[in-house]
């Protein structure tokens, strides 16, 4: 431990990978332990078809809420020029956290028969009436994750997370094993809100010295705030969305008892690239901070190295595990979810190979929006999502469920290029020093392992 807290990305990235991956293996058990409950009752894949659809829904709203937020009060707070206005700051992305989520309760509250309608999944309606409970909680855990990220407590973090997802998963197996009867999609939802409470429990106490004292906002850095966030809340919906269509234009163009079957086995394949992402995640949760701070002190040159470095890396970690799920699709679905969904095989080897992608997406927003470029990034990631969009709405139409699995190969394919050309040009990233890094990786895991294995015999 004293050698972890020796290094700071050490330190930093290997708690937010414990935050990440706690993330991936409470939801991947949770999924599996609700998959079988959900498959002892009458039309438990529409049933886990619907819940996968609620879950993205407040996901993605989650997580470009985090956008708008985020970013813009970790570069405020660490710019030179707003030292001495960090109440303002914090006060600041307060009332901007609050009428986002205001609007947020308001689209699923008074819109929610709307959407239903739309992905044609009518128990939708009450879920998303009580997820404005579930949307109030996260203006201070939102608010309170920020502050601890902009201060490098990532430990604090990975606690909040842990709690909020153990609490929801102890409640899924209560409901799964315990009390089978109450195993329902609204139940599940109030469990869901319990554990967020918990978890801005945890978050209160850990931001005891970093919280506001006293509220005192500044209009003018509120507006550069936006300014500045506004791009970065456009990138985040429009990327998040691009990853979610899968779900939501299979759910609208194809029948409703078929669309709830493809809802539940591209949710399925998603979950699987979750648990790629985690190690992507965590380093574009550490890199954002870290390269606000470098560009200030070391200029774009070692921003581009960390850059490299960290996909070298990134990819030396996530390779192998992809060729072993592409190998052996039918053990990873049986683990998951059980034979009744291995008609999801097919749409996890044509995507797997091609998710390799996903990290570059990641590094990419993460280093734009810290270089001060949030306006590309958002340019690219809206020409990217359209494109998505059509290519996945024309797959659908000509190949039916497994249309979406098409356009997302392609999608990833343009992507690749396109954001390669854009780290180009902005950071100078050159795309054999990725490469160069991941063969060292390689090479630093086999010498470490090597001289493991030399003092082990030795001793």
């Amino acid at each position: 431990m004293k050698f972890l807290k020796s290094s700071f990305w050490l330190h930093s990235i290997f708690y937010t990978l414990l935050q990440r991956f706690s993330l991936f293996f409470f939801g991947a058990v949770s999924f599996i332990v609700l998959v079988r409950g959900f498959s002892k009752q009458d039309h438990g894949v529409e049933t886990n078809g619907v819940w996968a659809m609620y879950v993205t829904i407040l996901s993605l709203f989650e997580a470009i809420k985090q956008g708008l937020l985020r970013n813009p009060t970790i570069k405020f707070l660490g710019l030179t020029e707003y030292a001495d206005k960090k109440k303002e700051v914090q006060s600041s992305s307060l009332v901007i956290n609050i009428l986002c989520s205001a609007l947020a309760i308001l689209l699923f509250t008074v819109g929610g028969g709307w959407l239903a309608h739309f992905f044609k999944m009518h128990d939708l309606i009450p879920m998303l009436a009580w997820s404005a409970f579930f949307v109030m909680l996260l203006i201070p855990y939102n608010h309170y994750e920020v502050l601890l990220q902009a201060h490098y407590q990532f430990p604090k973090i990975f606690w909040a997370y842990f709690v909020r997802q153990a609490i929801f998963f102890t409640g899924v197996i209560l409901l799964t094993f315990v009390y089978p009867e109450h195993l329902t999609l609204l139940n599940l939802v109030l469990v869901q809100i319990g554990a967020l409470l918990a978890g801005v429990l945890v978050l209160f106490r850990s931001t005891a010295s970093y919280r506001l004292r006293g509220f005192h906002y500044d209009v003018k850095i509120m507006r550069g705030m936006f300014h500045f966030g506004k791009y970065i809340f456009g990138t985040n919906l429009f990327s998040n969305m691009a990853r979610t269509f899968d779900h939501f234009v299979t759910a609208n163009i194809l029948p409703p008892d078929i669309g709830k079957h493809y809802v539940s086995y591209y949710n399925i394949v998603g979950r699987i690239n979750n648990m790629i992402d985690v190690p992507s995640l965590a380093a574009a949760d550490v890199l954002f901070p870290k390269n606000v701070q470098t560009l200030e002190t070391d200029g774009l040159g070692k921003v581009k190295y960390y850059f490299e470095r960290m996909m070298g890396t990134i990819l030396a970690l996530i390779v192998p595990v992809s060729l072993f799920i592409f190998l052996f699709p039918k053990f990873i679905i049986y683990v998951l979810a059980g034979p009744g969904y291995y008609d999801a095989i097919p749409i996890l080897q044509l995507t797997i190979l091609f998710s390799l992608v996903r990290p570059l997406g990641f590094q990419f927003g993460s280093t734009l929006d810290a270089i001060g470029k949030p306006q590309a990034n958002f340019y690219v990631s809206v020409g990217l999502t359209l494109f998505n969009l059509v290519a996945t709405y024309i797959a659908l139409h000509k190949f039916d469920g497994m249309g979406a699995a098409y356009a997302t190969i392609v999608f990833n394919i343009v992507s690749c290029f396109v954001l390669l050309a854009i780290l180009k040009k902005y950071v100078h990233v050159e795309v054999r020093n990725i490469g160069k890094y991941m063969i060292q990786s390689y090479k630093d895991l086999f010498g470490f392992a090597r001289k493991k294995l030399i003092k082990t015999s030795g001793s």
